[in-house]
């Protein structure tokens, strides 16, 4: 990719100018095409507004293929790093956009390589001259900004180069490879303490309001940092007015550049996707450059940062996974783009005939409850909640210590890392490999009121990205004529028989009745999800189909937590059941990984959906578990600061 020459303001301006806006005939086309389906509009939550997002943006209702994705990771160094605001010295700059193009070992490798994305790496100002590095795309400005406690981070000019970077950036990779969809992200040790600043000058919030601990730094320090944004702020006086003014007496040469990626992606009628607190203070500069741009920008997750959901008010984006994650290589952001990719599957299966729809159907397994009744005794309960196992604490302890040694700040992916964690120590296993992870959905339904045709073919989208080979979904359906009894052995037997092959079960509701989880777990919890009833008799609470329902769940949970698998929880209704089977059992809450709303707030209501995306979660922590490379392979330097120090091993 060749290097630019700079532009001046005004040519820049005037780029910035001409954004057109999305088109909102392609969002409205593609709302009424899934409402033509047997699935209320309203179940699709997510789905709906994923797709009228990039309907809208790309200019086009129709999706004859999955988008050209990129992950964009920008560096730069900053000169306010010599303030001492960080847990990891500024050569770790140069050290990860080496890991980026030749160990290939940091997260934003791992996830790209996930979702399939292309991943780019470009300097807009690494604080060394650099010739060796394979694939580095050069927008080299300066060795660094300045260090914006003392005066300007970088002149208006250079301000001007980066954002001008960043929109011809965009423009290559959409016109030469043809992305519409950006994934930025960021590398520059101290960019939070720029980003803060950016996000307090432009929303005049304090800078209590919008510093954090980005990579995980201790009391002292983090009291360093906030003192350092105030005097930035106080030395500088940035023009709430004028976002350029800001980026360049604040910012950073990296931040601009994602700026113009966010320009330059809607110039070009791409979507963007935001990622953490960096990728958000940029997108917050484009939006004050052009307020357009809030029509090709999408929300992921809500980083740790106190900063990022101010922005996100601001733009007037709800981020739609909580993961606690900390880290800027579009992580979150490339989770998202992947449940697009599913979600455009989807449309595309919706939109096919009726034959190929049956086909998708048939490929789900059934089983019905058989007709004998069955007699449990006590000692059969008694039998599980005396024998279930518990994680292995050595398989735990030496996966979280790979964990706290892989090239990042340390706790950074959050979720994802517990995930892993807590998969280690249901297989006892330090390293569990994504090839050797097995997953299967099981759904729970009433033989009377099986789900439609159009249901069965979304899952089916969802659950082939979701898992290699033919999808696996077996409905389990009970009938109305049989006891609680029958209901738990049911659910017991199709548990234990699907955990002796299968390491991730995913267990949802499925029924034609889409509101099923909801009025359940409404029967069964406080709106703040509390329990409203005594674990020994919940189940009297509930009308007669529900309480068989209820029943098959937790015979199913129990079976599987008791043979060591995950159990994904798919729904409110079967998390509802799995909060007062803890109760009657707690040995079995380790095994348990409830996905909406304390992971996703995705608000599909189409079952099944939602476990499929607990397990595509599951996979992407094992990918990241296995794929990404140590400080010490990867030759990069360790924290000197907060958790991190001491605890992970520097190079040799």
């Amino acid at each position: 990719m060749e290097k630019i020459p700079a532009v001046s303001e005004e040519t820049l301006l005037q780029l910035i100018k001409d954004i057109p806006k999305a088109d909102t005939e392609c969002a409205e086309t593609v709302e009424a095409a899934l409402s033509k389906s047997f699935i209320p509009i309203e179940a699709f939550g997510a789905i709906n507004y994923l797709l009228k997002k990039y309907a809208a943006a790309i200019g086009a209702a129709t999706f004859p293929a999955a988008p050209i994705k990129a992950v964009v990771i920008c560096c730069a160094d900053h000169g306010v790093s010599k303030e001492n605001v960080s847990a990891y010295p500024p050569e770790t700059t140069l050290h990860m956009v080496a890991n980026y193009l030749i160990s290939r070992g940091a997260a934003a490798n791992a996830f790209a390589d996930f979702i399939g994305a292309h991943l780019s790496v470009a300097d807009l100002g690494i604080n060394k001259q650099i010739d060796d590095l394979p694939g580095l795309i050069d927008f080299h400005i300066a060795s660094g900004t300045n260090n914006s406690a003392q005066g300007p981070a970088m002149t208006r000019g250079q301000a001007v180069q980066a954002i001008y970077y960043g929109i011809n950036l965009a423009q290559q990779l959409h016109q030469q490879q043809g992305v519409t969809v950006f994934l930025p992200g960021e590398m520059g040790i101290s960019n939070t303490t720029a980003s803060a600043a950016i996000t307090a000058a432009l929303l005049k919030e304090p800078a209590e309001n919008t510093t954090g601990r980005g990579t995980n730094i201790s009391d002292n320090r983090y009291k360093t940092k906030l003192a350092t944004v105030k005097k930035i702020l106080k030395t500088n006086k940035p023009n709430p007015a004028d976002p350029i003014d800001v980026l360049a007496k604040v910012g950073g040469f990296e931040l601009g550049a994602i700026a113009g990626l966010i320009l330059g992606a809607a110039a070009s009628h791409s979507i963007t996707i935001l990622d953490g607190f960096n990728s958000s203070a940029a997108a917050l500069i484009a939006a004050r450059l052009n307020p357009v741009v809030t029509d090709y920008l999408l929300p992921s997750h809500l980083a740790g940062e106190q900063g990022h959901p101010l922005i996100l008010q601001e733009l007037g984006l709800t981020p739609f996974m909580s993961l606690n994650i900390k880290l800027g290589e579009a992580i979150g952001s490339s989770l998202l783009a992947d449940i697009l990719d599913m979600s455009i599957k989807a449309y595309n299966n919706l939109a096919g005939d009726v034959e190929a729809k049956l086909l998708m159907r048939n490929q789900i397994q059934r089983e019905i409850i058989p007709p004998a009744s069955i007699s449990l005794t006590h000692k059969t309960f008694d039998y599980y909640t005396q024998t279930m196992p518990s994680l292995a604490k050595d398989s735990m302890e030496q996966c979280q210590l790979r964990l706290d040694n892989l090239a990042k700040p340390i706790y950074s992916l959050g979720v994802i890392e517990q995930i892993a964690a807590q998969l280690s120590g249901i297989l006892c296993d330090d390293l569990p490999h994504p090839k050797e992870i097995s997953q299967h959905l099981l759904c729970f339904g009433l033989n009377d009121n099986e789900p439609v045709t159009d249901q069965l073919a979304c899952l089916h989208s969802f659950s082939h990205q979701a898992q290699e080979g033919p999808p696996l979904t077996t409905l389990a359906l009970l009938t109305q004529n049989r006891s609680q009894m029958d209901a738990f052995e049911f659910g017991r037997l199709q548990g234990e028989n699907l955990s002796m092959y299968h390491h991730v079960i995913g267990i949802s509701l499925l029924d034609e009745d889409i509101s099923l989880a909801d009025e359940l777990a409404d029967m069964l919890c406080h709106p703040d999800g509390t329990l409203k009833w005594d674990k020994t008799d919940f189940l009297s609470h509930l009308p007669k189909d529900k309480q068989l329902l209820a029943s098959a769940i937790m015979g199913a949970l129990i079976a599987a937590s008791h043979n060591r698998s995950m159990v994904i929880l798919g729904d409110r209704g079967v998390i509802a059941i799995a909060s007062y089977a803890a109760q009657l059992v707690p040995e079995v809450e380790p095994f348990l990984l409830p996905m909406e709303p304390q992971l996703y707030q995705l608000n599909i209501k189409i079952p099944g959906i939602t476990a499929w995306l607990g397990m595509r979660l599951v996979q992407a922590a094992i990918y990241m578990l296995n794929t990404m490379k140590t400080f010490a392979e990867a030759k990069v330097a360790v924290a000197n600061d907060g958790p991190g120090a001491g605890r992970q091993e520097p190079v040799h």
